[in-house]
């Protein structure tokens, strides 16, 4: 069940979204309440499960990390243990930062990172077509990140918890 989130909780979600290393003083000034309260607010939504994990997003060109490329996987043959098999492995590969389950031709799209082609290369050989699964693959090496967001938008929310775009019935 989505937990109901005020005015006050939305504020505070985009707050840490936008900089989670803020103090708990910082983050209640720029919700409009003061510490003790922000702070309960803060463990109720990470008690309900709305917030996951507060991290630091380092930058991928710092750490040496130059390549970037989007893998589309076509498993076959297309059964349940290869589908299993796939999303298992993958869970243990690092270069392997995003894998989402799509439609259409492909069955997933990976987003990988490496410090240069010569290690992307390594991985396609020697990481992701070993899983004997793979049937098909396809490579878009990306040239320019243009927009990167690691949280998740909350235009659509308003204070009585429904969507923008829902009928008010």
């Amino acid at each position: 069940m989505t937990m109901k989130l005020d005015d006050i909780d939305i504020r505070i979600l985009e707050t840490l979204q936008d900089d989670a290393g803020l103090s708990v003083a910082e983050i209640a000034e720029k919700a409009g309440l003061t510490a003790s309260p922000c702070w309960r607010r803060i463990r109720n939504l990470e008690t309900a499960g709305v917030i996951r994990k507060r991290m630091a997003i380092l930058e991928d060109l710092e750490v040496g990390l130059n390549f970037q490329a989007v893998v589309l996987v076509k498993i076959t043959p297309p059964s349940r243990e290869n589908h299993a098999l796939f999303m298992e492995k993958v869970q243990a590969i690092p270069e392997i930062v995003e894998a989402l389950t799509i439609s259409g031709e492909y069955d997933y799209l990976l987003r990988v990172m490496t410090p240069d082609m010569t290690a992307y290369n390594n991985f396609i050989g020697n990481r992701l077509l070993p899983m004997g699964v793979i049937g098909a693959n396809s490579t878009a090496v990306i040239l320019k990140n243009v927009k990167m967001f690691n949280g998740v938008p909350l235009d659509h929310l308003t204070s009585d918890g429904k969507r923008n775009d829902e009928p008010d019935f």
